[in-house]
């Protein structure tokens, strides 16, 4: 039971928080904050990506699926969202995007926005424990060429949506990471 008002305390935060206009990323990382919370509904680690271009469209996005409904290791949001986006005939070149994510892209999802070669990444929150982009001078040198090309920066966006993003993404993580170990293991779902 504490799950589940854990969750709606999330929804209710969500569905309440008035989007400040005065912030250029505002709109957009209200949209992957949907998606991290459909994840996390879902069973998953609280984390929503969008690829846009300039004028703030929306070319791709996904929520993290890894747990749900089995594992699926590639199954970040950051690669979904890049999955979308490459898959549509005609899309613009990706020097001109921009990744916007809740979280600070892991090491797996930094390394494929590089080879993807997106523009920009904005992210909302920090990950200390597994973000690459605050240490992305750790990279092998064929990827920091690669990062050198890129524009790195926070999200600009009110703190109410910065704190909602950060609760999401570190709502049910330990719970999260025995999911993760279980599936590992091999053991299934509520087995």
């Amino acid at each position: 039971m504490e799950r589940q008002e854990s969750l709606n305390d999330l929804q209710r935060a969500l569905s309440l928080l008035e989007p400040d206009l005065r912030y250029r990323d505002e709109i957009a990382a209200l949209q992957a904050c949907r998606l991290a919370l459909q994840a996390l509904v879902g069973g998953d680690y609280g984390v929503g990506a969008l690829v846009l271009d300039r004028d703030h469209r929306v070319w791709g996005e996904g929520g993290n699926a890894m747990l749900a409904p089995e594992l699926d290791s590639a199954a970040h949001a950051e690669m979904r969202a890049l999955d979308a986006f490459e898959r549509l005939q005609g899309h613009p070149a990706a020097t001109g995007m921009t990744l916007l994510c809740t979280l600070e892209p892991c090491p797996m999802c930094l390394t494929r926005a590089l080879y993807a070669g997106v523009g920009e990444i904005v992210y909302l929150v920090e990950d200390g424990a597994g973000g690459m982009v605050h240490c992305r001078d750790s990279l092998p040198p064929a990827l920091r060429e690669l990062a050198q090309r890129v524009f790195y920066r926070h999200a600009e966006v009110s703190e109410p949506l910065r704190e909602l993003a950060r609760r999401l993404a570190y709502g049910k993580l330990q719970a999260n990471r025995a999911a993760l170990l279980a599936a590992q293991r091999g053991e299934l779902p509520g087995a």
